[in-house]
């Protein structure tokens, strides 16, 4: 009773938290809605005032409408449903493909740099990793560079469309992964399980995104694969699982170094679990996790041992965390060259940019500290055009087309009607979203739920400070979508089980 006491302790603290952040995210949900409306090539967010009734009235008629199609899944059994989950895999994939067929979207700016070097690393010319090249100074593209060093030996020089191709054939895998996710979070729930496929199979990002040669969509799903193992392992553990577990996520932060926020949230979990429960396979997942990640990012350096040089330094994290700051053409936070400029400026030297970095750090705690008011609007439109952008850059981030494209695909790329049938069901994708987990919170605020309950909204709340410190940018926030729809399927089961609960009641 006393260990009991003690981890519902720790949970509720999580839970206070997550309740504040999902206050805030859909407080701002309901009347503002940040948009890309700029001209082909302007990715920053545009801010549009709400009706808040309108968007009351459209989450009451989504909800009467899941209602009904709820009822579906009440005889269900766990053969059919298994049938069901294969078929909501197999249909992910197709549109997935469909997507990188009739999209013909090509890599730009970062994506295309990636792409280059990774053709010329293949042709032994490293020069790459020389000081003041992108590989030496955004050392964390490393890992996708390898990835498509190996496509490319087997599909040819330059094809990246081998890339999309691949993320489209593990879009089932993500699919199948927050699935399982969902059983395992709500106690096999059918319906909630039949809800999570609903919005996992009608979110528009995740096919978007599968044109993007980048690391954002992949790691997400090897991410949530791991996941996947990790609660898995808990209810039944397994070596394989246990080793499926630290490798996937080892993979993940090579692919992408922004889900280190993850695996933090995941070793804080392990460390509050270890503090009341000292049972094997605790420490086992905790060592798979720590081994995991040391051999694949030992592995990834050390293929490039020979050819790195010393003196090829990484641009310091300060930089980027003061371009965070800046309020250039009132977008806060977004990119502006800055750590790029400093760090030139600077002749790769670390030290220098550090100490120019902290300057300017300075000075903007001091222009905060003279004027609280600007601070809070300069914090509530970094957080909004990140949070709030329902469509997450899915279009922007992917304007630009190298051939002729299908009919559906050109409508939503000209912005036309289409596009803005799928931005109002996104906006009310992102209403359900947030106001349903604040619903399971606000319901669940008396129950006891273990520490690993939380861990996706402990990597999601982690994110949203993270955030509110980094460069914006709204696709950063994507993983953040994919760990939150789970609990979005279990917060929308609770509202639609109170709702039958208050017409049995009105019935007697």
């Amino acid at each position: 009773m006393k260990k009991f006491w003690k981890e519902k302790n720790f949970c509720n603290i999580i839970h206070f938290f997550c309740v504040l952040m999902f206050i805030v995210l859909f407080h701002y949900c309901l009347s503002l809605t940040g948009e890309n409306k700029g001209p082909a090539g302007d990715e920053h967010i545009y801010f549009k005032r709400d009706l808040v009734l309108m968007n009351g009235v459209w989450i009451v008629l989504s909800l009467f409408i899941l209602y009904l199609v709820g009822k579906i899944s009440e005889k269900l059994t766990l053969k059919s449903r298994n049938i069901i989950l294969g078929c909501a895999c197999i249909l992910s994939g197709m549109i997935s493909l469909y997507w990188v067929m009739a999209s013909k979207v090509e890599p730009i700016a970062d994506q295309g740099l990636i792409c280059q070097y990774a053709d010329a690393f293949n042709m032994g010319d490293f020069n790459g990793l020389l000081t003041g090249r992108y590989v030496a100074r955004y050392p964390q593209q490393l890992g996708m560079v390898t990835l498509l060093r190996g496509l490319f030996k087997i599909f040819g020089s330059t094809q990246y469309k081998s890339f999309q191709y691949m993320n489209a054939l593990l879009v089932p895998l993500l699919v199948l992964s927050g699935c399982k996710i969902v059983r395992l979070l709500s106690d096999n729930n059918a319906r909630t399980e039949f809800y999570y496929l609903i919005f996992s199979l009608c979110c528009f990002p995740m096919y978007a995104y599968t044109t993007f040669v980048y690391g954002d969509l992949i790691s997400i799903i090897t991410g949530m694969f791991g996941v996947w193992m990790y609660l898995d392992c808990l209810r039944r553990f397994t070596w394989w699982k246990a080793l499926i577990f630290g490798l996937s996520m080892g993979i993940t932060i090579c692919l992408r170094m922004n889900f280190l926020i993850l695996v933090i949230a995941l070793v804080i979990v392990m460390l509050i679990k270890l503090c009341f429960d000292r049972s094997r396979k605790h420490l086992i997942v905790l060592a798979a996790l720590l081994l995991g990640c040391g051999v694949t990012q030992l592995a990834l350096w050390g293929m490039y041992r020979q050819v790195r040089t010393e003196d090829a330094p990484a641009i310091p994290s300060i930089l980027f965390i003061v371009m965070g700051l800046n309020d250039d053409y009132q977008y806060a936070g977004w990119h502006n060259q800055y750590e790029y400029v400093i760090f030139a400026e600077a002749n790769d030297n670390v030290a220098l940019a550090k100490e120019r970095g902290y300057e300017d750090l300075r000075m903007y705690m001091e222009i905060f500290k003279n004027d609280p008011d600007y601070m809070v609007d300069f914090f509530v439109r970094k957080m909004n055009s990140q949070w709030n952008a329902p469509m997450y850059q899915s279009i922007a981030m992917n304007e630009s087309v190298g051939g002729e494209q299908l009919p559906v695909v050109r409508e939503l790329f000209a912005r036309g009607r289409l596009a803005e049938m799928l931005a109002l069901w996104m906006k009310i994708f992102q209403l359900l979203m947030y106001g349903g987990i604040l619903f399971l919170l606000l319901y669940r605020r008396d129950k006891f739920m273990p520490m690993e309950w939380y861990l996706l909204l402990i990597a999601v709340f982690g994110g949203f400070l993270f955030s509110l410190m980094w460069e914006a940018k709204t696709r950063y926030i994507l993983p953040y979508l994919f760990m939150q729809i789970p609990y979005m399927a279990m917060g929308i089961n609770e509202i639609i089980t109170v709702m039958e609960q208050k017409i049995e009641r009105k019935k007697g």
